[in-house]
């Protein structure tokens, strides 16, 4: 499942405000540091896993 660059830029606008390291989000969604390094990117075709734990982050907020 894709996740674009306007949903990458919100998982970093997100980890800023937050002020959480990039090591923080990635044990917070069980991801690699390097799988986090590609979500923050974007356009990165995740797992569905992947895909459904960083939407699942953003929204936790709402």
């Amino acid at each position: 499942m894709l996740i674009s660059e306007k949903v990458s830029s919100l998982v970093r606008h997100k980890r800023v405000d937050n002020r959480l390291s990039k090591s923080q989000l990635a044990e917070n969604l069980n991801v690699a540091r390097s799988t986090l390094a590609k979500i923050e990117k974007g356009n990165y075709d995740a797992p569905k896993r992947i895909y459904e734990s960083v939407m699942n982050w953003l929204i936790e907020d709402l």
